[in-house]
């Protein structure tokens, strides 16, 4: 289970987010948890924003495993490239990298390209989509769920 530190922090930070963020912003403030279905791991999420909002920061854990496994994303906008960008990095000391493209309904993660610290890469695809006031679910397209097989709504806890 995520620890009450952060949940404490993602509930006690005002959801202050910057206009290139807007898309994420309903997220932030709030924790949301899901299940990877058939596994029994439980995935918690909690997203605060960082720099009075110039970036947001989603902290998250998955337990029910033989150990927790943590990881850490920073979303920002960069004015270059004109899009949200995001790194990740986790507990097992892999790094992603990759951006986000706003919808009418949905988030499109595009090609995340994750570096194990093994050297092994994978690339793959998330779309976060809405469902509600306090729920949304991803449908995540890769190496390991080519057909996109793989989807998780998480429904908010705090």
């Amino acid at each position: 289970m995520i620890s009450a530190a952060i949940l404490l922090t993602a509930a006690s930070v005002p959801p202050s987010v910057d206009g290139p963020l807007q898309p994420l912003s309903f997220l932030v403030g709030h924790c949301w948890r899901g299940e990877f279905k058939g596994s029994g791991n439980v995935d918690t999420h909690c997203f605060t924003p960082v720099y009075g909002g110039k970036h947001i920061r989603d902290l998250h854990e998955v337990s029910g495993g033989k150990e927790v496994y943590r990881g850490e994303t920073v979303f920002s906008w960069n004015g270059e490239t004109k899009k949200v960008e995001f790194v990740y990095f986790n507990s097992l000391g892999g790094v992603s990298k990759g951006g986000m493209k706003p919808g009418p309904d949905e988030m499109v993660f595009d090609d995340e390209s994750y570096v194990g610290q093994d050297g092994k890469k994978i690339t793959f695809s998330t779309v976060w989509r809405r469902v509600g006031e306090n729920s949304y679910e991803t449908i995540t397209k890769g190496a390991n769920s080519a057909s996109g097989e793989r989807i998780v709504r998480y429904t908010r806890v705090d």
